[in-house]
């Protein structure tokens, strides 16, 4: 592959992930000449681990990042899936989030809260690996040096105990009783028809979700997902002064070769102090569909939430110009 076209390839690479270029670089350099530059999970078992992912990462909202969800890029490989995390605080919210426990609810039945049968498969010094008991899955979490991880886990075990519930990680290379009842059971999300059917969607947003900060401007991104998967909503708040970048997103998102088979279905325009903006996407074979809501909102800046929100400005503030949508009829924000 000439030096030009690894060139090329590693801008839309970078575009689509967020990933340095020196990374985007290597990435691009370890693909076959017409492998895509995004590439698909090439198991059904890896794609559905990272619809969890992404449900999760969604679920885990609770502090204020300088990227979407405090994820700086993502690596995505045919077997697996790299998360690069912009802090130790980051990295230890989505653990928390990701790595399985039993925990006690109202009713008297404990349930399983995370990924079920999720283990911490490898330890590096800056992240760790997670896999699937007896599946070829793989989840690479970076961006904290091994103490700070150890330390997280340490106080997420804590915490766990401390409610009377059982960190289920800690079992390595087997089933706990409660998550292999929990799996025979069928609980959870992945064993849903139309969790799976759709759970393409969630995966290739997560393997794109460079987006959100290399071609869009949200200052907060927030979000969830509706009727079991078929539908996902992003909130993309922006700054009152920023340019919302909308048919750039769209465009880069519905792309044919480096995108996800969406389409354009409607919009609604953002009215000043009324109703939200709204984009419409739906997946060409039915299956799916996208949101994306549009929101200004000018957060109060406290002294100690200063710095990281003049680094949000100098993220947003970096992209400039702004395309129109084709006009098309409206759309209905529910969902």
């Amino acid at each position: 592959m000439s030096v030009t076209r690894i060139s090329s390839r590693a801008r839309t690479y970078a575009l689509y992930t967020g990933a340095p270029r020196q990374t985007a670089c290597d990435a691009v350099a370890a693909l076959r000449p017409h492998e895509p530059v995004i590439t698909n999970a090439a198991r059904h078992e890896q794609l559905l681990l990272e619809s969890e992912v992404f449900y999760h990462v969604l679920s885990s909202q609770g502090a204020y990042c300088e990227y979407p969800f405090g994820i700086r890029y993502v690596q995505p490989t045919p077997q697996g899936l790299g998360i690069h995390l912009e802090s130790s605080a980051a990295l230890d919210n989505l653990l928390s989030t990701l790595l399985p426990c039993r925990t006690p609810v109202g009713s008297g039945q404990d349930e399983i809260y995370g990924l079920n049968g999720v283990r911490i498969s490898a330890r590096t010094e800056h992240g760790v690996e997670l896999r699937r008991l007896g599946q070829p899955t793989s989840i690479r979490l970076t961006g904290a040096s091994r103490r700070a991880v150890g330390q997280a886990e340490a106080a997420l075990v804590d915490r766990i105990r401390h409610i009377g519930g059982q960190a289920c990680w800690l079992a390595d290379d087997t089933w706990t009783p409660y998550e292999k009842h929990w799996d025979n059971e069928r609980q959870p999300l992945i064993y849903e028809s139309l969790w799976r059917n759709a759970a393409w969607l969630p995966s290739g947003l997560l393997r794109r979700l460079g987006l959100l900060h290399t071609v869009a401007t949200p200052q907060i991104v927030t979000g969830h997902e509706a009727q079991l998967g078929e539908c996902w909503v992003l909130r993309l708040e922006h700054d009152s002064d920023t340019s919302l970048r909308r048919a750039e997103l769209v465009q880069a998102l519905t792309d044919p070769h480096h995108g996800l088979p969406l389409e354009l279905s409607g919009h609604r325009d953002l009215m000043p102090g009324g109703s939200l903006g709204l984009v419409l996407l739906k997946a060409l074979d039915g299956t799916a569909t996208l949101q994306l809501r549009y929101d200004r909102i000018d957060y109060p800046i406290r002294e100690d939430r200063a710095g990281l929100f003049a680094a949000i400005r100098r993220r947003t503030s970096a992209l400039t110009g702004e395309a129109m949508l084709p006009a098309m009829p409206g759309c209905s924000a529910t969902g």
